[in-house]
């Protein structure tokens, strides 16, 4: 550790405030050890797992009680228990216990015993058992069950049964779930722990419960943090301070950051911890020798980076700069059409004679007329064309566009299965040829390295997209980034802004307005009548603003425009709670437009209706699920619903995609989405609450993002004062990144050339 970065992290220790005293760490008290035989089970609760246990104590002449949480226990059993001594105001002495370990059966008799438990198994065939593995019958059902056929009179099916008796009842995942049951956590999660982990799944539980949070999906720190407490890991404890920094960065990237200030970590880890500011100086200090964090900066410009981040980025930049650098052949430009504007003629030019092309521009402005110009003119060299986009809509919007196939980004680099890994990499990459990446200002870090890092310095790069957009919903801000970095002295990636609007001819309000918002100006509504495009209803409560929107969209729309209410009328919301949120607006429609409906209710959740799926929603998938391919965003119509065996069959793109129960978490209702969820995609028509409660979120680009969905009508439904405020706030959320920084990097390297700015 250099003192450079030790008076760093104290400088940004000393710009906070002194922390409250905390409570203390410390381990807690000792705790008294048993040991004994179970004589009977005098209560156990199946669903608290709540057990009260007469148990024939070593040195003790009469059985003694023990309660606590635990799976059912079998007569006989032999056992061990942790825990406090104490007495019961009715029942009198008794030992309640935290922990449990019940003892496997070494001898013939404990075994047989044992085996009399499972299905199927009577005396002449737990004899026979024993007989063919003696001693090791227990490992055997643990590690080798399929040995079982060896035994005279088991079959397949009877194996079968045996096995999954043992792997629930008393193999080494029952053994976990109890450990889970005794610490107060759902048993649920042993499953989980018991893929990642093996055997050693116990171990890592009770050993290193924080590591959990950052290699089992579906464990938080939150969760990992309730473990350990649990354990008796204290608060000031080293490994939970670190987790919780790591934690932090994990909080920070759902805002789309790569990296923190110095500051801003140590207030978050401060509030998350609730520990002083040198236990927190002291976890970074760790962190950092080990190379988990890095630290990059002088004062308050200071950033901490997650070293995945920052190799992200260095693979972003190196792969950018090192097309664009590259020498390309000049592709012959024949007479372009006539009607392209100046811009557009500079952006096919740009293209033909450069490795990496960024255009960008708004609504209306003739992107789309370049990009076809622009296949037209690779397809006359004999290009292979590999188009693309973030989303599965964006894709097919770029692919009705063009009239060429177009895939997404995931569907191009040949998503693989479970594991989540592309085929087409680094070390495999993708044909030689034109890539064309629509939608780019959604591109998010971690996707822009693998599609970038699969391509080589021969492939020729154009990226097409709105800058004036919301960036991804990842983290980073890749396009701005990029074209920050790219409009610098020397760059050797021209960037092309088409200003012009050719789409105003046709009359389109919602362009105009569109604009207005980008120059700040205020939004002008159509007159009166069927013919318009735009509308602004006032509403200032969110109560009004829902009936009113509600109302727009399942009756007055469809009459007035001929639109289907559920495939057809899209509301984009700021955000999910209140009654002006997509969860709000999804429970109204759905009962208007699926009642009676066939349907399926997630019986672990009972938060609301937006987790109840019938025949005919329209339902989003919200996560990446690289099995099935389906991906974030992906939207589609509910088609079969099974309540008995709670199968849900949805259908995406043509493609039906069958959920079960547990897949089923990543599906939310669509008929109301979020704004942020609707980049790359158009809708005939939208509709758009925006109320002073929506305060935060209220940004021109956000509102300027939720205009440019709608194709043929766009409502605007709310509060003035809102929609001004929107307008006012020109500053898009900062995003702490550092692609920027490392293409400039790079190309100070590697040298450039040109920047170009088109109207």
């Amino acid at each position: 550790m250099t003192i450079a970065v030790g008076e760093r992290i104290e400088d940004a220790s000393r710009q906070m405030s002194e922390a409250q005293s905390a409570e203390g760490g410390g381990r807690g008290t000792a705790l008294s050890e048993v040991e004994g035989r179970l004589m009977r089970s005098v209560y156990h609760d199946a669903e608290s797992r709540y057990s009260v246990l007469r148990v024939q104590l070593e040195g003790e002449l009469a059985g003694v009680t023990l309660v606590g949480r635990h799976r059912a226990i079998e007569e006989g059993a032999k056992l061990r228990a942790w825990g406090h001594w104490g007495a019961h105001p009715t029942h009198g002495r008794q030992f309640e216990f935290e922990r449990i370990e019940v003892q496997r059966p070494t001898t013939e008799a404990g075994i047989l015993r044992r085996l009399l438990r499972y299905p199927g198994v009577r005396e002449v065939m737990a004899q026979r058992i024993f007989d063919t593995f003696g001693e090791l019958t227990l490992d055997v059902l643990d590690k080798q069950p399929e040995r079982l056929l060896e035994v005279e009179g088991i079959g397949q099916k009877t194996m079968e049964r045996i096995v999954e008796f043992h792997s629930s009842r008393v193999g080494p995942l029952a053994v976990l779930e109890n450990r889970l049951i005794e610490l107060d956590m759902s048993p649920r999660l042993a499953e989980r722990l018991f893929r990642r982990y093996g055997e050693a799944a116990k171990d890592m539980l009770e050993g290193q419960p924080y590591r959990l949070s950052r290699e089992v999906k579906g464990i938080g720190f939150a969760t990992a943090d309730r473990i350990a407490r649990a354990l008796g890991v204290g608060l000031d404890a080293p490994e939970r301070i670190d987790a919780g920094l790591v934690h932090a960065f994990e909080r920070a990237e759902r805002d789309g950051h790569c990296a923190l200030p110095l500051a801003e970590l140590m207030r978050i880890g401060m509030q998350l911890l609730g520990r002083p500011p040198d236990e927190l100086q002291g976890g970074i200090e760790r962190l950092l020798e080990a190379g988990d964090l890095v630290l990059e900066g002088e004062g308050e410009r200071a950033l901490c980076f997650v070293r995945e981040y920052l190799q992200a980025e260095l693979g972003v930049a190196q792969a950018l700069v090192e097309m664009a650098s590259a020498a390309h052949e000049q592709w012959t430009l024949s007479a372009l059409p006539d009607h392209l504007s100046e811009g557009q003629v500079e952006a096919v030019e740009a293209v033909a004679a450069h490795g990496v092309v960024v255009l960008t521009g708004g609504p209306g402005t003739g992107k789309s007329t370049v990009v076809r110009n622009v296949i037209e003119l690779a397809l006359r060299h004999d290009q292979e064309l590999l188009l693309c986009a973030p989303t599965g809509r964006a894709a097919k919007r770029l692919e009705q566009a063009t009239g060429q196939e177009a895939k997404t980004v995931h569907r191009l680099l040949e998503i693989q299965g479970e594991s989540g890994e592309f085929f087409y990499n680094a070390n495999n990459p993708l044909p030689v040829g034109l890539v064309v990446v629509d939608e780019s200002s959604m591109l998010d870090l971690a996707l822009a390295e693998a599609l970038f890092t699969a391509m080589t310095p021969e492939h020729r790069l154009l990226l097409v997209g709105d800058a004036d957009q919301l960036p991804s919903v990842g983290p980073g801000n890749v396009l701005r980034d990029i074209i920050e970095a790219a409009s610098r002295e020397g760059s050797p990636i021209p960037v092309v802004r088409l200003a012009r609007i050719f789409r105003q001819a046709d009359g389109s309000s919602i362009i105009e307005n569109a604009h207005r918002i980008l120059q700040g100006e205020t939004l002008v509504s159509d007159a009166a009548g069927a013919g318009g495009q735009f509308f602004f209803t006032r509403a200032s409560e969110a109560q009004r603003a829902h009936e009113v929107i509600v109302k727009l969209a399942a009756e007055r729309i469809p009459e007035v425009y001929g639109l289907d209410p559920v495939d057809e009328v899209q509301i984009l919301c700021p955000m999910h709670k209140g009654q002006a949120g997509t969860d709000a607006f999804n429970a109204a429609l759905q009962d208007i437009y699926t009642a009676g409906a066939p349907e399926y209710s997630l019986p672990s959740l009972t938060r609301g209706p937006h987790r109840r799926f019938r025949v005919g929603d329209r339902v989003m998938q919200t996560r990446n699920d690289y099995q099935r391919s389906v991906f974030n965003g992906d939207i589609g119509k509910v088609t079969h619903v099974d309540p008995d065996a709670g199968e849900v069959i949805v259908e995406i793109d043509g493609a039906a995609v069958r959920y079960e129960p547990k897949e089923l978490g990543a599906l939310r209702l669509a008929y109301a989405i979020s704004i942020h969820k609707s980049q790359g995609s158009e809708f005939p028509a939208i509709l758009i609450p925006l109320l002073t409660e929506h305060h935060v979120m209220l940004r021109r680009n956000l509102l300027y993002t939720a205009i440019t969905r709608a194709k043929q009508l766009c409502l605007l439904v709310g509060d003035p004062r809102a929609v001004d405020r929107a307008i006012a706030r020109a500053d898009a959320a900062r995003r702490h990144t550092g692609l920027r920084r490392r293409i400039e990097g790079v190309v100070s390297e590697l040298g450039g050339a040109l920047v170009v700015e088109a109207l």
